[in-house]
């Protein structure tokens, strides 16, 4: 990192070059874990001027799991499809994001959620504005945030949530009035922890 003590981090285009060489250099940790469900998401990057966001959504109301929370698109893989094609094919269907859009860079380690799924994250860049069609069943709103800000001395805050009788830490991002955390926050910060090599 060849920043001034103080200076704001920046996420440009030479960053995310440095991501995709890094990936690629970095295989992911793929978990065996035939008892849990296989799932796929997809952390979007989109183009805003000359940096990038990661594009969020907040999750419908009368879901019956997770309603409210912020999330990134993905869900249960389908028989007969590979991951990576279930990550953007859920991005698509969540927030109308069409496959052919995304540029996939690179692939994250394996995370096992609390809800019995073995989920594999791929980071995917956008490099055009797009307007998009959320699906009202899902997704009650989407909102962009800018890497740098993400990328602040202040985050992410460390809080223990208690489950099942135990306590444990969880990451919290903030922006706006929002309040990314959960299996978001944990794929948020193993995220950022590569990005941080490359600003």
């Amino acid at each position: 990192m060849n920043r001034n003590r103080g200076s704001v981090p920046r996420f440009t285009d030479g960053s995310l070059e440095k991501l995709r060489a890094l990936l690629s250099q970095r295989p992911a940790i793929v978990l065996d874990a035939p008892e849990y469900r296989r799932a796929a998401v997809l952390v979007p990057l989109v183009r805003e001027g000359e940096g990038w966001s990661i594009l969020f959504s907040r999750r419908a109301d009368n879901l019956a799991a997770h309603s409210g929370q912020i999330a990134i698109p993905g869900g249960a893989v389908e028989a007969e499809e590979t991951l990576e094609i279930a990550a953007v094919r859920e991005a698509e269907e969540e927030v109308g994001i069409a496959r052919e859009r995304v540029e996939l860079i690179g692939r994250l380690d394996d995370l096992i959620t609390n809800s019995g799924f073995l989920v594999a994250p791929f980071v995917g860049a956008i490099s055009t504005r797009i307007e998009y069609i959320l699906s009202a069943s899902e997704v009650a709103e989407v909102f962009e945030v800018p890497i740098d800000a993400l990328l602040a001395i202040d985050q992410p805050e460390v809080r223990y949530v208690p489950f099942r009788d135990r306590r444990y830490p969880a990451y919290f991002y903030h922006y706006d009035r929002y309040e990314i955390w959960g299996l978001t926050g944990r794929m948020l910060k193993a995220f950022l922890d590569l990005v941080w090599l490359t600003v």
